[in-house]
């Protein structure tokens, strides 16, 4: 997923790049570089999340759970878990959802079926959840003599 996203972002910083430059040096501004940017852009967030979860990456208020011995550390990682799970399969359910209503909807320049752009919210959903399982399963395994606060990367 980590050379999706840096061609993502390559092809962002290109299409932006293209745009300043005939916007302000050759005068005849691009349609298309804005739009494919910030379907870039909107793809590089939801797919960087997913990623970002197997990183262990995402932002966390270690404070009150260190407060907890081992056993209540695993038990609130397990139902921190849960509750993500619950709001990703919404993500999965309604992103389809609206995957299915918006390819009627073509975007404005590029003439995209809308639905292709909307299809990142499950992917990303289904990422999330892959993701955050095989986290969470390691966290549980974990002994305390295992367990430290030093990041993954």
């Amino acid at each position: 997923m980590k050379h999706f996203l840096n061609l993502l972002l390559a092809v962002l910083t290109i299409s932006v790049f293209m745009q300043v430059i005939f916007r302000f040096v050759i005068n005849n501004p691009l349609a298309w570089t804005e739009e494919l940017a910030r379907y870039c852009l909107i793809w590089i967030t939801f797919l960087g999340a997913a990623y970002a979860m197997s990183l262990r990456a995402h932002l966390g208020v270690e404070f009150f759970v260190n407060l907890f011995p081992l056993i209540g550390r695993k038990i609130l990682s397990v139902v921190a878990a849960l509750v993500s799970i619950i709001f990703f399969i919404m993500m999965i359910i309604y992103g389809f959802e609206l995957v299915n209503s918006a390819m009627r909807q073509t975007s404005p320049v590029l003439q995209l079926p809308m639905g292709i752009v909307y299809l990142v919210i499950p992917i990303s959903g289904i990422f999330l959840i892959m993701n955050l399982l095989f986290t969470t399963i390691i966290d549980v395994l974990q002994g305390e003599e295992e367990h430290h606060d030093d990041p993954v990367i």
